[in-house]
Protein backbone atom coordinates (compact mmCIF):
# COMPACT_ATOMS: atom_id res chain seq x y z
CA UNK A 1 0.00 0.00 0.00
CA UNK A 2 1.63 3.23 -1.11
CA UNK A 3 5.00 1.52 -1.47
CA UNK A 4 4.82 -0.13 1.96
CA UNK A 5 4.39 -3.87 2.32
CA UNK A 6 2.36 -5.34 5.18
CA UNK A 7 2.54 -8.91 6.40
CA UNK A 8 -0.92 -10.24 7.19
CA UNK A 9 -1.89 -13.48 8.81
CA UNK A 10 -5.13 -14.66 7.18
CA UNK A 11 -7.46 -17.64 7.45
CA UNK A 12 -7.85 -20.03 4.51
CA UNK A 13 -11.29 -18.60 3.72
CA UNK A 14 -9.69 -15.22 3.04
CA UNK A 15 -6.86 -16.80 1.05
CA UNK A 16 -9.37 -18.47 -1.28
CA UNK A 17 -11.19 -15.19 -1.89
CA UNK A 18 -8.07 -13.25 -2.90
CA UNK A 19 -7.62 -12.23 -6.51
CA UNK A 20 -4.57 -12.94 -8.60
CA UNK A 21 -1.21 -11.18 -8.36
CA UNK A 22 -1.48 -7.48 -9.09
CA UNK A 23 -5.25 -7.37 -8.58
CA UNK A 24 -6.64 -4.87 -6.12
CA UNK A 25 -8.05 -6.49 -2.98
CA UNK A 26 -9.86 -5.08 0.03
CA UNK A 27 -8.86 -6.69 3.34
CA UNK A 28 -10.39 -5.91 6.74
CA UNK A 29 -7.70 -5.96 9.41
CA UNK A 30 -7.33 -6.47 13.13
CA UNK A 31 -4.12 -5.41 14.85
CA UNK A 32 -3.08 -7.63 17.75
CA UNK A 33 -0.61 -6.14 20.21
CA UNK A 34 1.05 -8.46 22.70
CA UNK A 35 4.11 -8.13 24.89
CA UNK A 36 6.21 -10.23 22.56
CA UNK A 37 4.68 -9.50 19.15
CA UNK A 38 2.58 -7.21 17.01
CA UNK A 39 0.47 -9.09 14.47
CA UNK A 40 -1.79 -7.86 11.69
CA UNK A 41 -4.62 -10.25 10.85
CA UNK A 42 -6.59 -9.89 7.62
CA UNK A 43 -10.10 -10.95 6.62
CA UNK A 44 -12.06 -10.92 3.37
CA UNK A 45 -15.28 -9.71 5.02
CA UNK A 46 -16.33 -7.64 8.00
CA UNK A 47 -18.30 -10.67 9.20
CA UNK A 48 -15.12 -12.76 9.40
CA UNK A 49 -13.34 -10.02 11.31
CA UNK A 50 -16.25 -9.63 13.73
CA UNK A 51 -16.33 -13.36 14.40
CA UNK A 52 -12.53 -13.37 14.89
CA UNK A 53 -12.89 -10.61 17.47
CA UNK A 54 -15.52 -12.65 19.27
CA UNK A 55 -13.30 -15.74 19.18
CA UNK A 56 -10.30 -14.02 20.73
CA UNK A 57 -12.54 -12.67 23.50
CA UNK A 58 -12.97 -16.26 24.73
CA UNK A 59 -10.46 -17.22 27.41
CA UNK A 60 -7.82 -19.56 26.02
CA UNK A 61 -8.39 -18.53 22.40
CA UNK A 62 -5.67 -16.35 20.94
CA UNK A 63 -5.18 -14.95 17.45
CA UNK A 64 -3.50 -18.12 16.17
CA UNK A 65 -6.35 -20.34 17.38
CA UNK A 66 -8.96 -17.84 16.13
CA UNK A 67 -7.46 -17.97 12.64
CA UNK A 68 -7.28 -21.77 12.82
CA UNK A 69 -10.98 -21.92 13.68
CA UNK A 70 -11.89 -19.63 10.78
CA UNK A 71 -9.71 -21.74 8.49
CA UNK A 72 -11.29 -24.98 9.65
CA UNK A 73 -14.98 -24.12 9.40
CA UNK A 74 -17.22 -21.72 7.48
CA UNK A 75 -18.91 -18.80 9.22
CA UNK A 76 -22.43 -20.13 8.85
CA UNK A 77 -21.41 -23.63 9.92
CA UNK A 78 -19.60 -22.25 13.00
CA UNK A 79 -22.60 -20.15 14.02
CA UNK A 80 -24.90 -23.13 13.57
CA UNK A 81 -22.60 -25.40 15.61
CA UNK A 82 -22.45 -22.89 18.47
CA UNK A 83 -26.20 -22.21 18.40
CA UNK A 84 -27.00 -25.93 18.47
CA UNK A 85 -24.27 -26.82 20.96
CA UNK A 86 -22.67 -29.23 18.47
CA UNK A 87 -19.42 -30.00 20.32
CA UNK A 88 -18.53 -32.74 17.81
CA UNK A 89 -18.44 -30.27 14.92
CA UNK A 90 -16.10 -27.93 16.78
CA UNK A 91 -13.85 -30.77 17.97
CA UNK A 92 -13.34 -31.61 14.27
CA UNK A 93 -11.36 -28.37 13.85
CA UNK A 94 -7.62 -28.85 14.17
CA UNK A 95 -6.39 -27.77 17.61
CA UNK A 96 -9.82 -27.70 19.29
CA UNK A 97 -10.39 -30.16 22.10
CA UNK A 98 -13.63 -31.04 23.86
CA UNK A 99 -13.17 -28.53 26.72
CA UNK A 100 -12.30 -25.70 24.35
CA UNK A 101 -15.31 -26.52 22.17
CA UNK A 102 -17.61 -26.49 25.20
CA UNK A 103 -16.12 -23.17 26.37
CA UNK A 104 -16.68 -21.67 22.89
CA UNK A 105 -20.32 -22.74 22.96
CA UNK A 106 -20.97 -21.43 26.47
CA UNK A 107 -19.22 -18.09 25.96
CA UNK A 108 -20.31 -17.36 22.38
CA UNK A 109 -23.89 -18.63 22.08
CA UNK A 110 -25.53 -15.33 23.12
CA UNK A 111 -22.85 -13.12 21.56
CA UNK A 112 -23.29 -14.71 18.13
CA UNK A 113 -27.04 -14.07 18.18
CA UNK A 114 -26.33 -10.42 19.02
CA UNK A 115 -23.68 -10.18 16.27
CA UNK A 116 -26.07 -11.63 13.69
CA UNK A 117 -28.76 -9.11 14.57
CA UNK A 118 -26.23 -6.26 14.21
CA UNK A 119 -25.08 -7.62 10.84
CA UNK A 120 -28.68 -7.87 9.66
CA UNK A 121 -29.33 -4.24 10.69
CA UNK A 122 -26.16 -3.11 8.88
CA UNK A 123 -27.19 -4.96 5.72
CA UNK A 124 -30.68 -3.43 5.91
CA UNK A 125 -29.21 0.06 6.18
CA UNK A 126 -27.17 -0.50 2.98
CA UNK A 127 -30.10 -1.69 0.88
CA UNK A 128 -31.36 0.80 -1.72
CA UNK A 129 -34.24 3.20 -1.28
CA UNK A 130 -36.42 1.08 -3.58
CA UNK A 131 -37.96 -0.55 -0.51
CA UNK A 132 -41.07 -2.16 -2.06
CA UNK A 133 -38.95 -4.13 -4.54
CA UNK A 134 -36.51 -5.21 -1.83
CA UNK A 135 -39.14 -5.99 0.81
CA UNK A 136 -41.32 -7.97 -1.61
CA UNK A 137 -38.30 -9.97 -2.72
CA UNK A 138 -37.17 -10.61 0.84
CA UNK A 139 -40.68 -11.68 1.89
CA UNK A 140 -40.87 -14.12 -1.04
CA UNK A 141 -37.46 -15.64 -0.23
CA UNK A 142 -38.41 -16.03 3.44
CA UNK A 143 -41.68 -17.69 2.45
CA UNK A 144 -39.61 -20.13 0.35
CA UNK A 145 -37.89 -21.19 3.57
CA UNK A 146 -34.69 -19.14 3.52
CA UNK A 147 -33.45 -17.21 6.56
CA UNK A 148 -34.12 -13.48 6.35
CA UNK A 149 -30.42 -12.65 6.91
CA UNK A 150 -29.35 -14.97 4.06
CA UNK A 151 -32.03 -13.51 1.80
CA UNK A 152 -30.88 -9.95 2.60
CA UNK A 153 -27.26 -10.82 1.76
CA UNK A 154 -28.27 -12.40 -1.54
CA UNK A 155 -30.49 -9.47 -2.54
CA UNK A 156 -27.73 -7.04 -1.61
CA UNK A 157 -25.21 -8.93 -3.77
CA UNK A 158 -27.56 -8.90 -6.74
CA UNK A 159 -28.34 -5.20 -6.36
CA UNK A 160 -24.66 -4.36 -5.98
CA UNK A 161 -24.01 -6.00 -9.36
CA UNK A 162 -26.82 -4.24 -11.21
CA UNK A 163 -29.06 -1.21 -10.72
CA UNK A 164 -32.19 -2.18 -8.76
CA UNK A 165 -34.47 -0.26 -11.12
CA UNK A 166 -33.83 -2.76 -13.88
CA UNK A 167 -35.28 -5.71 -11.92
CA UNK A 168 -38.81 -6.84 -11.37
CA UNK A 169 -39.56 -8.66 -8.11
CA UNK A 170 -39.52 -12.00 -9.91
CA UNK A 171 -36.18 -11.29 -11.59
CA UNK A 172 -34.64 -10.12 -8.32
CA UNK A 173 -35.82 -13.29 -6.55
CA UNK A 174 -34.50 -15.51 -9.33
CA UNK A 175 -31.12 -13.75 -9.36
CA UNK A 176 -30.90 -13.80 -5.54
CA UNK A 177 -31.44 -17.56 -5.41
CA UNK A 178 -28.03 -17.99 -7.05
CA UNK A 179 -26.36 -16.38 -4.00
CA UNK A 180 -28.20 -18.23 -1.21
Amino acid sequence: VGGIGFELTIPLSTFHSLGGPGEETKIFTHFVVREDAHQLCGFATEEERSLFRLLISVSGIGPKMGLAILSGIGLAEFRKAVAQGAVEVLVGISGIGRKTAERLIVELREKIVLLESRNEEAVASRLPADRPLVEDSLQALVSLGYKRADARRAVQKVLALKNSGSYSVEELIRASLKYI
